[in-house]
């Protein structure tokens, strides 16, 4: 029975046939740290034109000696129905407004605009109908459809992209969960490589499998390059510029470019607000992920929404929740859900009304989970509270209903930018030249544009009877005196700020 086994999974390695080959974030990240001409060799298989029968490779943590797959004719049962679906973050803004200024981009995509542009929450699920790429601003935007966490349609609009992140169908995380078998991984390298046409001598391989080995068993202290802080600490390693690099959820955050005060609910309570990071392992001294720790009133600790670099280290963070006897957020985005993972295993849901040491703040930052703080209680909580705490400018939804608190109002002219494209060269920074009008040429002044001079050839024009435009060197254009070559002007609605004033409050 043990020999039929083994011939089945040589039979499912070997070939690989049928489909591209594809790896997990872990698998591909173990073989990037792997300096060996064999890791190289196996990650230039990946995206290329092989096809193959065993799919979607993936290491194991707890053995350091094997690797999972699945039979790709299963994976592609499993990912046949799979759709793109959407989630917008961020709020107050982020979608066009049924305005005539905005009517080629509708017209563009399709899109008949009704009534208002629907507002979006972050439990909301959509799907991209249609998406254009604005000729004045390169941003795309998106004609987005949402139905709510029951399936129910809600409403549409179109949306800014850079505000949409992508929320995984379920069934994409089945090919790393279901169906999968197990081989050593020096058996797994040979057929990859048979697969791509490459040769290794058998001494080759066991050097690459020791060095495999070895840097499984340092991804398992992983752990160690996990640290809590709390105080000014957290407001050190929430700034971007402390980031190893500036992508994923971690890169993207709307708090990671905000003065401190804004994030002083959490630097004013250690007791009951902490802040997990991940250090990156190629510089210390920057991380690679970080997560909000509350301490609950019952002394329970909650992990909060979880902000990576690489998908992959949400899982990690999870670990490390599990492991240190805290509980973690179910759901990984900006949703108030109370549903969380227990260090004992399943799902619990949890009391997340928490009491702050501090009661009042003149600014907020935008909350995922606790949404909802009254002052003078100090109370946080999910549900129900005075202020909504969803304000990406250090105000809050509660106080005053058209600037929620921030005291200003973004700039209806330049959309918040402090800028708008140039009129005078339609954002080029660049002119057509009057002098040639455009041309680049003029009349040669020798030959007054007969290209002879004493019936013989205009030495200046070469016969032409034209010689390159002085004004512009022969270009054409000229820089915009306007803009000054920059394309951009400075909106004088608000002086360049992009934003003004709340007229109601201040």
């Amino acid at each position: 029975m043990i020999k039929r086994y083994f011939d089945f999974i040589n039979e499912s390695l070997e070939f690989i046939l049928e489909s591209d080959v594809i790896y997990s974030d872990k698998f591909r990240f173990t073989l990037s740290k792997i300096d060996d001409p064999i890791s190289k060799s196996i990650l230039d298989i990946e995206n290329k034109d092989l096809t193959v029968q065993s799919n979607y490779f993936d290491i194991t943590m707890d053995k350091n000696d094997t690797v999972s797959f699945i039979p790709d004719r299963k994976a592609q049962e499993i990912l046949k129905d799979v759709k793109e679906f959407w989630r917008f973050d961020g709020s107050g803004g982020g979608w066009l407004k049924h305005s005539e200024a905005n009517a080629e981009l509708f017209s563009k995509l399709g899109y008949v605009p009704e009534g208002s542009p629907y507002g979006p929450n972050s439990r909301d699920i959509g799907e991209i109908v249609a998406e254009v790429v604005s000729e004045t601003s390169g941003k795309t935007y998106c004609w987005v459809k949402f139905n709510n966490n029951s399936g129910e349609y809600v409403g549409q609009g179109v949306y800014n992209k850079e505000r949409l992140t992508k929320a995984p169908d379920a069934k994409e995380k089945e090919v790393w969960s279901k169906s999968r078998q197990e081989v050593k991984i020096g058996r797994a390298v040979r057929a990859l490589l048979k697969a791509g046409g490459q040769e290794f001598l058998d001494k080759d391989i066991e050097q690459f499998v020791n060095l495999y080995k070895s840097t499984i068993d340092r991804l398992n202290d992983k752990f160690s390059y996990f640290e809590v802080v709390s105080g000014s600490d957290i407001a050190y390693w929430y700034n971007h510029r402390n980031y190893f690099v500036r992508s994923g959820t971690l890169g993207n955050s709307c708090m990671s470019n905000v003065p401190d005060r804004y994030l002083e609910i959490y630097t004013a309570n250690p007791k009951q607000c902490e802040l997990v990071i991940f250090k990156s392992q190629d510089d210390p001294e920057k991380i690679v992920g970080r997560a909000l720790l509350w301490t609950l009133p019952d002394g329970k600790k909650f992990v909060d929404r979880i902000y990576v670099i690489n998908d992959s280290d949400v899982q990690l963070f999870r670990d490390f929740a599990k492991e240190n006897g805290w509980y973690s957020k179910y759901y990984n985005n900006s949703g108030a859900d109370t549903k969380a993972y227990s260090p004992e295993g399943g799902t619990v849901d949890l009391n997340l009304r928490i009491t702050l040491g501090k009661k009042d703040y003149n600014t907020f930052p935008y909350l995922d989970t606790l949404k909802y703080f009254t002052p003078g209680s100090g109370i946080l909580d999910p549900y129900d509270g005075e202020y909504l705490l969803e304000d990406t400018g250090g105000g809050h939804m509660g106080s005053c209903e058209y600037c929620h608190g921030s005291g200003t109002l973004e700039c209806s002219d330049c959309y918040g930018s402090g800028e708008y494209e140039c009129g005078e060269c339609d954002g080029s920074g660049n002119v057509s030249c009057r002098t040639c009008s455009g041309n680049g040429k003029e009349e040669c002044s020798d030959c007054d544009g007969s290209g002879e001079v004493n019936e013989e050839e205009c030495p200046s024009c070469s016969g032409d009877g034209e010689v390159d435009c002085s004004d512009c060197d022969g270009d054409g254009e000229k820089k915009c005196g306007e803009c000054d070559g920059d394309g951009t002007v400075e909106c004088g609605n608000c002086n360049g700020r992009g934003n003004y004033d709340c007229y109601e409050c201040n």
